[in-house]
């Protein structure tokens, strides 16, 4: 950018600033001119056409064209040049009269079926400026006509209707002598401009004249050294500071001159080293060059060669696949179905990561095919959700899913394209989710009666994407982050195929996340109509109006099932809660069906199978909605009186035949008497350091299997599991010497039992307590008391091949206890259930847990007086598990209570009350057991 110089600096200041108040100055002036002379133009254009208008009031009256045309041709010469035509319309637009009948008449004429006028208007028309100006009688003069006997009656009635209104004056003037007035005037503002701009050029020039002789000459000077000519010329000395600059110019171009060859010899030698480097870059180019078309070449060899290699390894995965699950069928011991899951889990890991290999070749040869068919969607979408049950299951995540009761069911697309791409990002959900839900939504969100667009959203609680990984998520090979492979497995390929795919089927795929609160990913597909149907009707006709009690605590499975169950027309009451629960019942007595949804665990057994005997006194049928898939467990569960027990998420097809099937059949299936099966051969290591509890566990156990070993404390688990091999072990946690957690790692970590599945047993479960214990190494959890059926239950989940338990024929007649001793503490009834029924075994456990009081009843009063934490947490623990099995429901209450409280951070002194309730409790219990006859 050029600077500007003094010379140019002095004309600026002194020229600018006139040149911007002459603007302003004029530029008003012309304004309030050129104003003016509108406004009197207008004034003009109403002095002609009002006093027209007046006067042709009694024209337009007794309709006198002579007098009117007369009238305006008199107006006309008058005004004339400025007047161009005159013109007068009568009420209903017609030409009445003019002076000037021109080509352009048509802009005088008022619109036809436009509105009289009220009021005067000006039209400005550029050159011509319209007037119309209304004929108007006033109020007094259309009364005279009334009153006038001589006015023809239908003249004053068209009078009257048009409300005295007669017509219309339109004057049309020129603006020629306005338009020369204001152009004159604007250059008569221009050249008063033209003249203060002359005089401040001039006053400029002289004052600038002294200085430009110097500063050209140093200007020259500069020139001359700026092409190279380092001659010093400025020999004639100058005034002021300009002499100094000259001198410095001639000392510049000394110095200069000295560095010109310097620079030129430095110049000449770069010269030459750059020419030989060019020489050598050429030849690397060329041998890039090469290489590069070497690597397309072999790129592309590499694709045919993973393309074969893919067809070439699914054969044997699948035959591999094929025979692990044939063998899966046959009778297997323990440790070889462990192996064949094993297999079958890394065969199947394998032949995906050969599919996705095999797809992204597919891609870059672009020959990854759409074949578009007929299919039901919503039995596709259950299908592969139902696939993807078992992994959530795992986790213990709920996977829910909600379809758009507005989606069409029959459509024309590419069902196995939809459904890996469907797979491929909800399995991702679950593969970075640990806790939360997962939910899979199905919209139409552009219907009509030929297309529909479907947009599939997999919402999930895992980590997230941080915003900085969030581009690279769709490129192939890559993930978001690279710990992400090797916690979570994966190749990367998954995404990126799945975008080829979306976009092959004219739909986009994206997804919104934030690290660390989850994410949605989505894609929609465009999809064809189908005018038939292509799956079989559901049997929901015989469903219409029945009733169900649908009781689930989750929530997004809870709103699934319950839009299946309102779209069959059922009358549900939903319950989310006991409270609900019990409302509803209160409500209506009697349920044609009752739903049970449950995240079931191995704990959780006896109290679902509670709440199914609770329920069948109100519910004609009982169908349960479990997060499992394992066999044992669900066969427990139909056997506890339940019609049928389907996973969640309840497939619609599924649901809807097990609903309708108690109402198509006539006659109920006969029941198989099943023979008493022989004992399991297992050995099982039970530790617990009460004496009554791990006497009721070997009586329980010893009925399902044959070999039972028992250990007091940890320390001595450690030690019989380093001798011998067991089947399964049951531990306690809180024991002494050694507690349940230690002793179970280092049982894992010896060489005979690291593979031996270690089931935790406790009597106190704080929340996450499970989670917890399952996290460090324990394969499954119970929590006292236990029984034969939970005990059994847990046998069958470590040990597929342990017999069902015996089926009872009848009911078996309740346990006399009134010979039993009496105590307002003991409750028989639940102690002969915790024993199994067993009168003798309740018996003892209760004098081996009264045996148990005095020692304790001392500690206790030790500790509560010395004030120790821990070691009354492990007392009262001990105490808390002792109660479970002898039938005192309060002791166990408010040992219970203790625990919870002294575990979560109450003194001794916070806990009091209670404390001394648990004493006399004891002691009252002691006292009654003095008396006792057994």
């Amino acid at each position: 950018m050029t600077k500007i110089g003094l010379r140019d600096w002095i004309l600026l200041i002194t020229l600018v600033p006139t040149l911007l108040i002459s603007l302003c100055l004029g530029g008003y002036f012309s304004h309030a001119r050129y104003h003016d002379l509108q406004l009197h133009l207008e004034d003009q254009a109403s002095n002609i056409a009002e006093p027209l208008a007046i006067a042709s009031e009694q024209g337009l009256l007794s309709g006198n064209t002579q007098h009117l045309q007369r009238l305006l041709n008199i107006s006309h010469r008058k005004n004339s040049p400025l007047v161009k035509s005159i013109a007068i319309f009568d009420h209903d637009h017609r030409l009445v009269a003019t002076s000037n009948l021109h080509k352009d008449f048509t802009k005088l004429t008022p619109p036809a079926g436009s509105a009289p006028l009220s009021q005067s208007l000006i039209d400005d028309h550029g050159d011509w400026l319209i007037i119309r100006v209304p004929v108007k009688l006033e109020a007094s003069h259309i009364n005279e006509l009334a009153l006038n006997a001589a006015t023809p009656s239908n003249e004053l009635g068209r009078i009257l209707q048009t409300e005295g209104q007669l017509g219309t004056v339109v004057v049309e003037l020129q603006k020629d002598k306005v338009l020369l007035a204001q152009q004159t005037s604007m250059l008569v503002s221009l050249l008063i401009i033209l003249l203060g701009m002359s005089i401040g050029l001039v006053l400029s020039l002289r004052l600038v004249g002294r200085l430009t002789s110097p500063l050209q000459q140093l200007n020259n000077q500069i020139d001359k050294l700026a092409e190279g000519r380092f001659t010093s010329d400025l020999e004639q000395p100058f005034f002021g500071e300009l002499d100094q600059m000259r001198l410095g110019i001639n000392q510049l171009a000394i110095e200069l001159k000295r560095y010109k060859d310097d620079v030129q010899h430095t110049i000449d030698q770069s010269t030459s080293d750059l020419f030989h480097t060019m020489e050598q870059l050429e030849m690397q180019n060329v041998a890039l060059d090469l290489a590069r078309r070497k690597a397309q070449e072999d790129n592309k060899l590499k694709s045919e060669f993973l393309a074969k290699m893919s067809h070439e390894l699914r054969t044997p995965l699948n035959g591999v696949i094929g025979f692990t699950r044939q063998l899966l069928k046959t009778e297997l011991s323990h440790h070889q179905l462990d192996y064949l899951n094993t297999i079958q889990k890394s065969a199947n890991s394998l032949l995906t990561l050969v599919n996705d290999v095999l797809d992204y070749s597919k891609l870059e040869e672009g020959r990854m095919p759409i074949n578009p068919e007929p299919f039901s969607l919503r039995d596709m979408v259950n299908d592969s959700i139902e696939l993807l049950a078992a992994n959530a299951f795992e986790k213990q995540l709920e996977l829910a899913l909600l379809i758009d009761p507005a989606c069409p069911d029959d459509i024309i697309g590419d069902p196995l394209r939809i459904n890996q791409v469907l797979l491929n990002i909800a399995g991702n959900a679950i593969k970075f989710t640990e806790q939360g839900s997962i939910v899979v939504k199905v919209l139409a969100t552009d219907l009509n009666d030929d297309k529909v667009t479907l947009k599939f959203s997999v919402q999930d609680t895992g980590i997230g994407i941080p915003a900085a990984q969030q581009e690279q998520l769709f490129y192939g090979f890559s993930q978001a982050d690279g710990s992400v492979g090797r916690r979570y497995g994966g190749t990367g390929l998954g995404l990126f195929i799945s975008q080829r795919l979306v976009e092959a089927m004219n739909g986009t795929i994206g997804f919104d996340s934030q690290q660390d609160q989850g994410s949605t990913f989505w894609f929609t597909v465009v999809c064809r109509r189908h005018p038939l149907s292509v799956s079989e009707a559901l049997p929901t006709a015989v469903l219409q109006q029945k009733t169900v009690l649908y009781i689930e605590p989750q929530q997004f499975s809870r709103e699934s099932t319950l839009s299946l169950l309102n779209s069959w027309g059922m009358q549900v009451s939903a319950c989310a809660t006991p409270g609900q629960l019990q409302q509803a019942l209160s409500q209506r007595q009697k349920f044609d069906m009752a739903i049970i949804g449950r995240a079931v665990s191995l704990d959780q057994v006896n109290q679902l199978v509670e709440l199914i005997r609770q329920l069948s006194q109100s519910c004609q049928h009982i169908y349960l909605l479990v997060n499992t898939l394992s066999p044992n467990l669900r066969e427990a569960l139909l056997q506890s009186g339940a019609q049928a027990c389907l996973s969640k998420p309840a497939h619609q097809r599924k649901l809807a035949t097990a609903l309708a099937r108690p109402y198509q059949s006539q006659f109920p299936l006969p029941v198989q008497n099943i023979p008493l099966p022989p004992k399991s051969q297992l050995k099982v290591l039970t530790v617990d350091d009460n004496e009554a509890n791990l006497k009721l566990i070997n009586t329980l156990l010893r009925e399902l299997v044959e070999s039972i070993d028992s250990a007091h404390n940890g320390a001595e688990a450690w030690q019989k599991a380093s001798q011998s091999h067991y089947d399964v072990i049951f531990m306690d946690i809180n024991m002494p010497v050694m507690d349940g957690v230690t002793a179970s790692q280092r049982i894992q970590q010896s060489s005979l039992n690291e593979a031996t599945p270690i089931i935790a047993v406790t009597a106190h479960t704080l929340d996450g307590e499970r989670e917890r214990l399952m996290s460090l190494g324990f394969s499954e959890f119970l929590s006292k008391p236990l029984d034969e059926q939970m005990l059994h239950f847990a046998l069958k989940e470590c040990c597929p091949h342990v017999p069902p338990l015996p089926q009872r024929q009848q009911e078996q007649p309740p346990v006399q206890t009134l010979n039993l001793p009496q105590s307002r503490q003991i409750d028989w009834e639940l102690a002969l259930h915790c024993a199994a029924g067993k009168i003798d075994l309740a018996k003892e456990m209760l004098q081996i847990f009264l045996q148990s009081l005095p020692p304790t009843l001392s500690e206790l009063e030790l500790l509560v007086r010395t004030d120790q934490v821990e070691p009354l947490i492990q007392l009262v623990h001990k105490l808390h598990g002792a109660t479970c099995y002898v039938g005192v429901p309060q002791l166990k209450q408010l040992t219970e209570l203790l625990e919870t409280e002294l575990k979560q951070g109450k003194t001794v002194d916070q806990l009091e009350p209670e404390l001394f309730e648990l004493q006399d409790r004891l002691q009252s219990l002691l006292l009654e057991a003095k008396h006792w006859v057994w």
